[in-house]
């Protein structure tokens, strides 16, 4: 009896040891995991760290650079060349499951949120106000967002070819694929139809049948627009005298339906060619291509050509 009862109060000394001591490991992992993410406390912006700073860090350079002063164009690449080296992080807008927010992350980017960062820049640099990072937040939500208004996973302007469209429907943009490409602009009438088919891929969709039916109305809004004009890659060269630096580049893809798999900034260089600045998963950072944009999609199979939009100068509203 004395040892049964003996060994009953060793287990339960080793259980509450054990309890202590996971509780403890559990706590220090805790301390030795920085939050990735501070989101403001109407949880309608979540902003990386060091992002407000590196925006001041950013208008210091912009204004000792002269970047201001620039036509949008060339502000737009002045202001993407400031990040040539950033880090390549993947899905940095969705972090946040649960509810749709506005992101802003200015230490790392994917090939969008590259492209749309150095656009919302350069215009924020021409905006009053009190506050440039404000000016930044409020760019990123309006062209980010159907309408500049962020209403749930669905507002957000997923595809490409409905980016910029929807952007050059409010003014920001203008199309000039079928101007540049004149008599090698050519219609494409693929079905857009990849983030319905593939719900599994997307946290906000795989189980939620509601945000679905919401994601299929806007792929269905999309085609029936009747397709996109895009230029094909063997026909880049013979057109790239009239691209210019800073304009924006969704490059079309043969993955079915997906417009584009791939967008930038064109720059020209010393060589007087157009190259593709852009971040790249590859390279797992921000870059110029080594060759010229023709060039660079000669390379992939997987690529078909290209649509191209232009910014317009930002006014005060």
């Amino acid at each position: 009896m004395i040892r049964q009862r003996f060994i009953a109060l060793f287990v339960i000394i080793f259980a509450i040891v054990f309890a202590s001591s996971s509780a403890w490991s559990q706590s220090k992992v805790k301390k030795q995991t920085p939050d990735l993410r501070s989101v403001d406390a109407n949880s309608r912006t979540d902003i990386f760290p060091g992002s407000e700073n590196t925006s001041t860090e950013l208008l210091d350079s912009i204004m000792r650079n002269g970047i201001a002063g620039l036509q949008i164009g060339e502000r737009v690449a002045a202001v993407g060349k400031l990040f040539l080296g950033k880090p390549y992080l993947d899905k940095t807008l969705d972090f946040n499951h649960d509810k749709e927010i506005l992101v802003c992350n200015l230490s790392g980017f994917d090939c969008v949120t590259f492209f749309e960062n150095s656009w919302d820049i350069a215009r924020a640099i021409r905006l009053g106000g009190d506050s440039f990072f404000s000016n930044i937040l409020a760019q990123l939500t309006d062209t980010r967002y159907r309408n500049g208004k962020i209403n749930g996973f669905a507002s957000r302007l997923h595809y490409t070819s409905d980016y910029f469209f929807d952007n050059a429907r409010r003014g920001h943009l203008r199309s000039v694929t079928k101007s540049i490409g004149k008599k090698y602009a050519v219609l494409e009438t693929k079905t857009i139809n990849f983030m319905s088919a593939h719900p599994n891929l997307y946290p906000q969709l795989k189980e939620d049948l509601a945000m679905q039916a919401l994601i299929k109305i806007v792929e269905d809004s999309i085609n029936a627009r009747g397709g996109y004009y895009m230029i094909k890659k063997e026909n880049v060269k013979k057109v790239e005298s009239s691209i210019k630096t800073g304009d924006l580049i969704g490059i079309t893809t043969t993955v079915s339906g997906i417009d584009c798999s791939h967008t930038g900034i064109a720059i020209k260089l010393n060589d007087g060619r157009i190259h593709f600045m852009h971040a790249s998963s590859a390279m797992k950072k921000v870059i110029i291509s080594e060759v010229p944009l023709a060039e660079y999609l000669a390379n992939n199979a997987k690529q078909t050509g290209i649509m191209l939009y232009r910014p317009l100068e930002v006014t005060n509203k």
